[in-house]
Order: C-alpha cells, then sequence, then structure tokens
C-alpha cells in the first residue's frame, strides 16, 4: 500500500485496481449438481445453466468483500484524507478569488459612478456660479 511518501498518483492507482478488480476464485465447490451424471446433453447444458447461476452469488458475495475491503482502506487512508482536503482547501481559494474579483469589480462600477455623478454635480455649481 506504500507509506505516506507514496506519490498520490501510485495511491489512486492502487485503488482504481481494487475497485476493478476481477476475482480469479472459482465457486465451482457450491455446484449443486454432478454434470458428468447428466443422461443427455440438453440435461448437462440445464445441468451447467443452474450451477452457474447458484456461482453467480458467491461471486457476489465475493465481490462485496473486496468492495468493502477497499472501501475501508480508502476511508481510513491518511494519504487520501490530506489529498482530499488539500483538494477542497484550493477549491474553497479559488470560489474566494472569485467572490473577491466580482467584488472588486462591483466596488469599481460604483467609484467610477461616484465619479461621474461628483462631476456631473460639479458641473451644475459652476454653472450657478
Amino acid at each position: 500500500m506504500g507509506d505516506i511518501n507514496t506519490p498520490i498518483e501510485e495511491v489512486w492507482k492502487f485503488y482504481k485496481y481494487w475497485d476493478m478488480f476481477k476475482t480469479w476464485r472459482e465457486f465451482s465447490q457450491y455446484d449443486e449438481y454432478d454434470t458428468e451424471e447428466a443422461q443427455d446433453r440438453y440435461e448437462k447444458r440445464w445441468m451447467e445453466q443452474q450451477n452457474r447461476r447458484g456461482r453467480k452469488s458467491y461471486e457476489k458475495d465475493e465481490r462485496k468483500r473486496l468492495i468493502k475491503m477497499s472501501t475501508r482502506a480508502y476511508d481510513n487512508d491518511p494519504r487520501i484524507k490530506a489529498e482530499l482536503k488539500r483538494e477542497a482547501e484550493e477549491k474553497a481559494a479559488a470560489k474566494q478569488a472569485k467572490k473577491d474579483a466580482q467584488a472588486s469589480k462591483h466596488r469599481e462600477k460604483e467609484r467610477l459612478l461616484k465619479v461621474e455623478d461628483d462631476n456631473k454635480q460639479a458641473a451644475i455649481d459652476a454653472k450657478k456660479a
């Protein structure tokens, strides 16, 4: 799994591998029917089909077990926590920078309007005087 100095790309690759892992285990020990005892090929096919259906639940349980292992490791990995925190801080900083830019633009617009109003008022006062 690496250590605290492992590059984050390798950490992501590790978790991606386990999320996509396809087990090589076979669950034929749980087969209900022995295909060698079939009377003909139709019965043999039916037995094989029933055995495949039965194995699916075991394969599904194995998949759930692997996902649970991967999720538990991911949730408790300090490297992942640090990376997610860093990404959240970057996102918050970008959001704040955008907000500050909009506020600055608004303040500049207000300042220009005030200067324009002051100039108009000065022109009116100059005409009166």
